[in-house]
């Protein structure tokens, strides 16, 4: 079957229902650039844990996908992506620490917003602008949604006892993006994603939070990110 996510052709099987449910928004038609399925030593990882057979296909694919699109100009960032007036704001930190939290704080602050997806989105940096898009991979959720969207801003998150956020410097933010993205092997395929990762901090701004679960956090999340 073909189809189409993050503005690749892509050719993909799915043998099991969550996999082919959650992909059935990006069916398409065509020539694929690349094809995802399970790889062999992704599959003896997940064998390692309690996963079903339709979760681990989820996973490698997943795996696949990520690895894969670094050679078409697109990286993913392991975050929680929001939109709310038409723009992006990703939310990224290890699972766990709070980012769906986050952004569900946003959905009921502002109630136009929605979750682009939950937890794979992917970042592809033009020369005009630097868009976001939804993935069929969404973590444990099945929040996402099959859409290419302008990015304002990414944040990453970690729990305290006050909400503080502040904007960090180019390294860092490089540092902080590569810690929660996929980082090839190769120094090739590291160069291509340093080479994405410069153009993002040269014209998206990066912020670090500190934050605490209260509704108000979304509130000022928004006014620095948003740049009022």
């Amino acid at each position: 079957m073909i189809y189409e996510i993050a503005g690749l052709k892509v050719e993909m099987e799915p043998k099991f229902g969550r996999l082919t449910r959650q992909s059935e928004a990006y069916r398409s038609s065509g020539e694929p650039v690349m094809k995802v399925k399970p790889d062999q030593n992704d599959e003896a990882y997940v064998a390692l844990n309690r996963y079903t057979e339709e979760d681990r296909e989820y996973i490698c694919c997943s795996a696949m996908f990520c690895r894969s699109i670094i050679h078409y100009g697109r990286f993913f960032l392991h975050a929680s992506a929001v939109v709310y007036k038409g723009e992006a704001y990703l939310f990224s930190a290890p699972s766990g620490m709070g980012k769906s939290t986050h952004t569900a704080l946003w959905c009921k602050r502002f109630p136009k917003s929605y979750i682009l997806n939950d937890d794979k989105p992917v970042i592809m940096p033009e020369k005009e602008h630097i868009t976001i898009w939804g993935t069929p991979f969404s973590g444990k959720t099945d929040l996402q949604v099959n859409r290419e969207v302008p990015l304002k801003a990414i944040c990453f998150l970690k729990q305290g006892g006050e909400n503080r956020i502040r904007q960090v410097t180019e390294d860092r933010a490089i540092a902080l993006m590569l810690n929660n993205t996929y980082r090839p092997r190769s120094s090739y395929g590291m160069n291509l994603l340093l080479d994405m990762l410069e153009q993002v901090v040269a014209r998206i701004n990066i912020f670090e939070m500190s934050c605490t679960g209260e509704p108000e956090a979304a509130e000022i999340s928004y006014r620095a990110m948003k740049g009022k």
